[in-house]
């Protein structure tokens, strides 16, 4: 009874420790699966991913602060003293700078396979998910900037000096490709607008025709300049455009966004940014439709038009981050050098003394920090 009574006993327990066994293989199985099929998915995506590995971008502080940031901090201070002394202290947590993304898109005056890149286009993309804005910023082509040295990856050492902005991206890509052109463009953007760059994102003119396309289109309002424009210009659009609210193909929206030199353009660069964050802007509109999961998709099926630096699993972690912005953004725009805060000069350049646009660095140092960085 004793022995007969023992081994019975045991019985359930190894019953249990089987199925136990059992099911942990079953679970080991699974989580292999999962890794396996995310690991495919992962080299997949890379296989058609133009990811541009670099480092994250450092920037030199300033050690002196310009004569208008001296006198804005002098004011933020007396203000903040008179408002400790007549405000409750507030539960809203602080803007951080976590809370704010820059990105610098970088228009590349090619199709797919040229060897050229040229910076036709230059837009800072501000997403503030603390306040829920977007902010478009065109830089404008013949702002005249200091140029930073650069130091190639066979550690040669390029000196650049006093040009007009869009021969940086240029001359980065002839040095070091698209990472020179990304470097060149971050530091550039830093030393002369104080504004750090988070991340780039490089489009050539396929990318541009791809991106519409995928959403359908987009609906733009013409003027009788533009309409004509367009008509006239064979090579991107193949069917009539009238004057008005007009569905453009991907093909046509390109030629709206390079459009330069339609009748009444007086200042040809500022009215051409214009039409390409008007474009931008309905482009979001039909992008605000969509779930982060639909964005997601969305991105994940461009990524063999764009080259960038964000890497796979810092996208889809800033798609699900800042994605929801867009379903109930402000959009807001501008230029940089700002709009009536700038002259025109004639300046010395590598290619000669040309016209160029003329800016105060500190009081733009200034202005753009207020909204790209959380204490700006």
């Amino acid at each position: 009874m004793s022995y007969h009574g023992h081994f019975e006993s045991q019985k359930p327990k190894k019953k249990g420790k089987k199925i136990g066994l059992i099911i942990l293989a079953v679970v080991l199985v699974l989580v292999l699966a999962v890794v396996g099929v995310f690991l495919w998915y992962y080299n997949d995506m890379m296989s058609s991913y133009n990811y541009v590995e670099m480092p994250k971008s450092t920037y030199a502080k300033e050690t002196e602060p310009t004569a208008a940031a001296t006198e804005a901090a002098e004011t933020t201070a007396v203000t903040e003293a008179t408002t400790e002394e007549t405000t409750v202290e507030t539960t809203v947590p602080p803007m951080r700078d976590e809370d704010i993304l820059n990105v610098l898109v970088v228009g590349n005056a090619s199709r797919a396979g040229e060897g050229a890149a040229m910076a036709d286009t230059m837009i800072l993309v501000t997403v503030n998910k603390y306040n829920n804005t977007v902010t478009l910023t065109s830089f404008l082509r013949d702002t005249y900037v200091d140029l930073p040295d650069y130091r190639d990856s066979k550690g040669t050492l390029h000196t650049c000096g006093w040009n007009k902005m869009t021969s940086c991206y240029a001359l980065g890509y002839s040095w070091d490709g698209f990472a020179g052109g990304m470097e060149m463009m971050n530091q550039c953007v830093y030393n002369n607008f104080g504004v750090e760059v988070d991340y780039n994102v490089e489009l050539d003119f396929t990318a541009v025709e791809y991106i519409i396309n995928y959403v359908g289109g987009v609906e733009l309002e013409l003027t009788e300049a533009e309409a004509a424009y367009l008509n006239a210009d064979d090579n991107y659009v193949y069917y009539d455009v009238q004057p008005g609210l007009q569905h453009l193909d991907g093909l046509a929206a390109l030629s709206y966004a390079r459009m330069r030199k339609a009748e009444g353009d007086n200042d040809s660069d500022i009215k051409r940014t214009s039409r390409q964050r008007y474009m931008i802007e309905q482009l979001l509109n039909k992008i605000k439709g969509m779930n982060v999961f639909q964005i997601y998709g969305m991105a994940t099926d461009m990524l063999e038009y764009v080259t960038t630096n964000i890497s796979p699993n810092e996208l889809a972690n800033l798609i699900f981050d800042f994605g929801p912005v867009l379903a109930n953004m402000t959009l807001n725009q501008g230029t940089c050098p700002i709009q009536d805060l700038y002259w025109n000069d004639y300046k010395d350049t590598p290619d000669g003394y040309l016209p160029c646009l003329v800016f105060d660095q500190g009081q733009h140092k200034q202005l753009m920090r207020a909204f790209t960085e959380a204490n700006g």
